[in-house]
């Protein structure tokens, strides 16, 4: 379940793929449901090749969890997250789809 506490010292989950990858991820914000909220959409950020869990400015972070869920993740092979990383660029569509699928979203 997403929480609402600052970015910087939320803890670190993980979610196992079908294919044995474990991914580190921070879910925070609103569950984005109810009056006042304006987005009901997850954001699902995704970092640069290398970057891991902590690469994000908590600040953007919590602003942007002001009034929507957002959900960071490490890449298969980075940071918390288990497995290899891809050998090319776009090769790891499969494995991002995976953690839609765990937190019921749907890539844009």
């Amino acid at each position: 379940m997403p929480t609402t506490s600052p970015y910087s010292g939320l803890p670190n989950k993980l979610v196992r793929a079908a294919n044995g990858v474990d991914y580190a991820y921070r879910d925070t914000g609103p569950e984005a449901s109810g009056p006042g909220v304006s987005n009901t959409v997850p954001l699902v950020l995704f970092q640069h090749f290398r970057g891991n869990l902590d690469s994000w400015d908590p600040a953007l972070i919590d602003a942007l969890a002001t009034d929507r869920r957002v959900i960071t993740f490490d890449n298969a092979g980075v940071g918390g997250s288990t497995g290899t990383t891809p050998g090319q660029r776009g090769a790891d569509g499969p494995r991002r789809h995976r953690l839609h699928r765990h937190h019921g979203t749907r890539p844009g």
